[in-house]
């Protein structure tokens, strides 16, 4: 979600549009219409459309989503990254594979790959967070669905898509729903609370309706002081469909390739990590078993595996930097008052 101040200000810029006088809907009224507009607008986005979210109403864009149906493929500056339909995610933003490095490693990671910056990084059937081919489903629970700024809890979109008003129907006497009216663009003021027994929020947004199809919206929630839920956004939605072009092929790495170079650059960190995750063993028996586990676990996902050995007084975990040939140990020992300790050997 985007940060954003000054609601009152883009709903002013919206009700600017229309001079009608806004009156009031009755919740179920506005339940049932506000559900037909945001599957009818939905089907609508899913034939091509592009999102762009804004700081405020004129300001300039921070982030835009684009959907193209023919080429199946959704571009997304936020990350930066573009889904593809039967292919997976290209990735540069290193939001999930580059967690653990510093900024100085991910450009040695692109240096040991000819890359003077981070490449695009293919996950082949992965779409966004998704390890499946169920394209469909990622479009649909990703921010570009246009009832998100309804519906605000994403995990009911896939599975009641035709509830996204769902959230009005909550035990919160005090919701309130206004509708202005000027030609074909309907501005809505919707007020409401968020209970799940727990977290109290109150929700304020504001939505825009063009020729019968969501145009902007934005929200507003606010939680309680001690929860500090305080989250705003603002967005815009056209119709139509996009052209996407993909990453330039020379551009673009396999996500083993990538891992492989950032193992690599992170192997001190990595394997000073486990080694000190050893440290207060007191048998050299529970010592081994336990390295050999813990070496098991790290390596999955992994493309430089840890090794390890026993030496005379405990275990020695090692790898070697396929691009440098440098190798990299950590030794663990039973010091003289059996605890188990480690230090870097190479």
């Amino acid at each position: 979600m985007i940060r954003r101040t000054g609601l009152l200000a883009a709903a002013a810029c919206l009700l600017a549009a229309s001079p009608a006088a806004a009156e009031p809907i009755p919740v179920d009224q506005a339940v049932t219409e506000l559900n037909a507009l945001c599957v009818t607008s939905r089907d609508a986005f899913e034939q091509g459309g592009t999102v762009r979210l804004r700081v405020k109403p004129a300001g300039r864009v921070v982030q835009e989503q684009r959907y193209d149906p023919v080429s199946g493929r959704v571009l997304d500056t936020g990350w930066p990254s573009l889904v593809q339909r039967g292919v997976g995610t290209f990735d540069r933003s290193g939001f999930v594979l580059d967690a653990r490095l510093r900024k100085s490693q991910v450009k040695q990671a692109a240096d040991y790959l000819g890359f003077a910056k981070r490449p695009w990084v293919l996950s082949r059937a992965q779409y966004g967070v998704i390890a499946s081919r169920a394209f469909d489903k990622y479009l649909r629970i990703d921010l570009l669905a246009p009832d998100r700024f309804v519906d605000l809890d994403s995990t009911l979109v896939p599975s009641q898509p035709q509830r996204c008003a769902d959230h009005l129907l909550a035990a919160d006497a005090a919701a309130s729903v206004d509708r202005a009216v000027a030609g074909d663009v309907q501005t809505w003021s919707l007020a409401y609370r968020i209970d799940d027994g727990s977290l109290p929020v109150k929700v304020t947004s504001t939505l825009e309706v063009r020729g019968g199809l969501l145009s902007s919206g934005s929200a507003e929630l606010v939680g309680p002081r001690r929860a500090n839920v305080d989250v705003s956004n603002y967005a815009e939605w056209t119709y139509g469909r996009p052209d996407i072009g993909k990453p330039a092929k020379p551009s673009v790495v396999s996500q083993a390739a990538w891992i492989r170079a950032t193992d690599a650059v992170a192997l001190v960190t990595d394997i000073r990590f486990l080694a000190g995750s050893l440290e207060g063993r007191r048998t050299l028996d529970g010592l081994r078993r336990q390295a050999r586990a813990r070496v098991k676990a790290a390596n999955r996902g992994h493309e430089i595996a840890i090794q390890v050995r026993d030496t005379d007084g405990g275990v020695l975990l090692w790898a070697r930097n396929p691009y440098t040939k440098q190798l990299v140990a950590f030794e663990v020992v039973l010091e003289p008052v059996p605890t188990a300790v480690s230090r870097r050997v190479r």
